[in-house]
């Protein structure tokens, strides 16, 4: 059984416990494009707490009216009928429960995004979503510039649902991103980057080329930045290192993962893949393998390389970093070893104990 089909069941259950339910948004949208669908979300007229009583669920949300049930071995979002009554800092809602569906189809962001199926998969359209999904356009409900005054996001999802699936932004919706998309920069860098990675991912350019042609990221320079790098190329997997070695710094959105890898990005390149540098940074050279190749770097000529080297990691020396260690104070610990590993890569040194040892005394005698 297909994942919408458990949700139709499981909107009947809830209609056999005398409440209506329906199946909204992007799980109608898809499944009338034939676009397969794991998200499904429900709106129902059953009091929340009544839900609780009656299914295994997950209360992530109940305060917006909104908790998560599972059902069939799946989970479903189910929300009670809302509607808004006023919106803060152009992007979080306050919201009351609405005792019909209309209002809460009338609070959604697009018109394709607020079709709904009923028990038995009669389409419910309230805003003249089907034709636009026929017309492959994106249309926001009511007046768009109202829309995004009060949800900043919603220019970002117009921007990604017309790459997501191939379609035009309805003319006055377009006009009205354009003349407020300096809302953008009420939104948080990590809301952002979600849509911006998500824009990245999808088979089509809709959404960078409105971004482009518009100017839309004025607001949000960090991020034009970055579509500078996409310009290039370059997947959302390597867009963090093609940032950093464009502008030559870390991008507004970076785990400390990716800046241990600019740090072995930066090391390589500054060194010319030296060998030693080829030494301390062997897993990093896997990781940024495509970037690297990128920039014409032939990755695999490096790891040929790296598997002639005389030794592969610390534990390979013929005297142990203790024992070498042992003969020196404070930093002169860390030099020594370097050196040393330094002298083996480059085959000046061989790697067994008397010449690793008569080096020591060449270091010793150099201070």
């Amino acid at each position: 059984m297909n994942y919408l089909d458990k949700g139709i069941n499981l909107i009947n259950q809830i209609k056999s416990l005398g409440y209506d339910a329906y199946l909204i948004g992007g799980c109608v949208r898809d499944f009338l494009l034939n676009i397969p669908s794991n998200d499904i979300d429900i709106t129902t007229s059953m009091p929340i707490e009544l839900l609780k009583l009656n299914f295994d669920y997950k209360d992530n949300g109940s305060d917006y009216f909104s908790i998560t049930i599972k059902y069939e071995g799946s989970y479903f979002e189910i929300t009670h009928y809302r509607k808004d009554k006023e919106y803060k800092d152009h992007r979080h809602p306050i919201v009351e429960e609405s005792d019909n569906l209309y209002d809460d189809t009338k609070r959604r962001d697009f018109t394709i995004n607020a079709l709904a199926f009923d028990y038995n998969k009669k389409l419910i359209d309230f805003h003249n979503g089907l034709a636009d999904l026929e017309n492959k356009q994106i249309r926001a409900i009511g007046d768009p510039y109202i829309r995004f005054e009060e949800d900043a996001l919603r220019i970002l999802r117009a921007i990604y649902f017309s790459s997501k699936l191939n379609f035009e932004i309805e003319e006055n919706t377009l006009n009205a991103i354009k003349d407020k998309c300096y809302l953008l920069s009420c939104l948080s860098v990590d809301r952002i980057y979600e849509y911006f990675i998500k824009l990245l991912s999808t088979k089509h350019t809709n959404g960078i080329d409105y971004i482009n042609k518009y100017d839309l990221f004025k607001y949000i320079p960090d991020f034009n930045d970055w579509l500078k790098a996409v310009k290039l190329g370059y997947s959302k997997d390597e867009l963090v290192y093609a940032y950093y070695l464009k502008y030559n710094k870390y991008p507004v959105v970076i785990t400390s993962a990716e800046k241990k890898l600019c740090g072995a990005l930066n090391d390589l390149i500054k060194n010319n893949f030296s060998n030693y540098s080829l030494y301390k940074n062997q897993e990093s050279l896997y990781k940024l393998s495509k970037i690297l190749e990128r920039i014409n770097v032939n990755v695999k000529s490096l790891r040929a390389k790296i598997n002639r080297f005389p030794i592969r990691c610390d534990s390979d020396l013929a005297l142990s970093k203790f024992e070498i260690t042992e003969n020196f104070e404070a930093n002169m610990k860390s030099i020594a070893v370097n050196e040393i590993i330094k002298k083996i890569l480059d085959r000046e040194l061989r790697n067994d104990k008397q010449s690793i040892l008569d080096y020591i005394e060449v270091l010793k005698n150099a201070r």
